[in-house]
């Protein structure tokens, strides 16, 4: 596939008329998104039945993936599916003040962080996500074996720094999984 050279304000007036599409839609292929789910969970709040951690590649999104509508998960979203105190907050808070129980680590497959990782040294912010993935991956040279060590990786950051701090978090089930970008299917780990 080619790559497409999009100008900003086409960009813009896709987002603008998707979102148009959006507010008028009941239900897409993913679950429910009406209108009055909307409305519910703006009065009510969110009731997620899963954190998802996942990269922001734009071939990997969550909701699409697991055909789920609004309010069902709670979706944290970075290059390489790494988490930062930040992140790590947004599982405490998910699992505190929303009940979640069960957390999953989302790689995938022909990741570019985890390429990334695999060139070398990257200057700047990049510098920061790869060095990160680094420490998850040692020395390992395949982007296949890398992707699922950097889930387990995290997956254990998640155990320790989160989990194991709250005792009402010992029923919280962490999984692992990679999302085949070539099929769709998620292997869990």
């Amino acid at each position: 596939m080619n790559k497409r050279i999009i100008n900003k304000d086409l960009a813009l007036s896709w987002l603008i008329e998707g979102n148009n599409d959006y507010m008028d839609a009941k239900q897409n292929h993913h679950g429910d998104i009406s209108k009055e789910i909307r409305s519910h969970t703006h009065h009510h709040g969110q009731n997620p039945f899963a954190i998802i951690v996942s990269c922001s590649d734009s071939r990997v999104i969550p909701e699409n993936i697991f055909m789920k509508g609004i309010g069902d998960l709670f979706v944290i979203r970075v290059a390489g599916n790494v988490l930062d105190d930040y992140g790590l907050a947004s599982i405490e808070y998910a699992l505190d003040h929303l009940d979640c129980k069960l957390i999953m680590v989302l790689g995938h497959t022909k990741c570019g962080a985890i390429g990334a990782s695999l060139e070398g040294t990257h200057p700047s912010y990049i510098g920061l996500l790869t060095n990160h993935i680094k420490e998850s991956i040692g020395n390992t040279m395949n982007p296949t074996l890398a992707c699922k060590k950097n889930v387990l990786f995290e997956m254990n950051r998640i155990k320790k720094e989160v989990i194991n701090n709250k005792e009402e978090f010992n029923d919280v089930l962490i999984v692992g999984g990679i999302y085949h970008t070539s099929t769709g299917k998620v292997q869990i780990l």
